[in-house]
């Protein structure tokens, strides 16, 4: 699965005032559905004048790993009766 995030760099005073920020992002089947929204807000946050860099950065993950994280799997817990 593709994930696109707009990520943006502040304008800082000082070298790492400001860490990276992940400003929008979109999964493969919101690009289908709107194709032009992220390069209409990547050029609004480069209009903006707040950051020194922004760009959009793909990123790839396989779906089933997001669906365990989403959905996590409840295991049995193996037992003995014991008598006391």
């Amino acid at each position: 699965m593709k994930t696109y995030v707009i990520y943006g760099q502040r304008k800082c005073r000082y070298p790492g005032e400001y860490s990276l920020e992940a400003l929008d992002c979109m999964s493969e089947a919101d690009i289908d559905g709107n194709p032009e929204y992220l390069e209409q807000k990547l050029a609004e946050y480069q209009a903006g004048g707040e950051f020194d860099r922004v760009a959009i950065v793909t990123l790839s993950a396989p779906e089933a790993d997001i669906r365990a994280v989403l959905y996590p799997e409840q295991k049995a817990i193996p037992a003995t009766v014991v008598d006391g």
